[in-house]
């Protein structure tokens, strides 16, 4: 036992959760039926404000996707080279994505994914894909443009850049 925060902690266990707990145990199984649905609510609710900020404020994505459109803003480029950093980027986005994804739907059943970047990432890639194996860079740079615009623009929408407080 000890103090952490004004709070005793028993283990892992505050006097905080021992209260919920608590409370819980007084609630008829209506109540806590309203509880837990009201819980998981909360948390796909979270969950989808955690993914945005996640994947579209993510730094180490952002200068990925810099460094792409110097390589393409060049008359000549190779589009191996094109096709490289676009795999980066995807394997950073999809792992941020299923990273977060993870974490929730450990606790909310059948978690409603969030559409906006699932929708996004798979078009975006695949329009990407599809002009890579066209072999025209004019293509190719306009879908690496589009995408990065498009990105852009999802990251500066009002829900994205909300920081959260877990």
């Amino acid at each position: 036992m000890k103090f952490k925060g004004g709070v005793l902690v028993i283990g892992d266990i505050t006097t905080e959760d021992v209260e919920l707990l608590n409370i819980y145990q007084i609630l008829k199984p209506a109540g806590q039926k309203e509880l837990k649905d009201y819980l998981r609510y909360l948390l796909s609710k979270q969950y989808k404000r955690e993914v945005l900020v996640a994947v579209f404020q993510n730094k180490l994505l952002h200068n990925l996707f810099h460094s792409l459109l110097h390589i393409v803003e060049k008359d000549e480029f190779s589009s191996n080279q094109v096709g490289k950093r676009i795999q980066q980027i995807r394997e950073l986005y999809w792992g941020i994505f299923e990273q977060v994804h993870n974490k929730y739907s450990e606790f909310v059943q059948d978690l409603d994914s969030n559409e906006v970047v699932k929708e996004f990432g798979r078009t975006s890639f695949e329009n990407i894909q599809r002009a890579l194996k066209s072999g025209d860079n004019d293509i190719i740079r306009w879908e690496i443009i589009d995408f990065y615009q498009q990105y852009n623009k999802l990251s500066q929408e009002k829900d994205t850049r909300k920081i959260i407080a877990v």
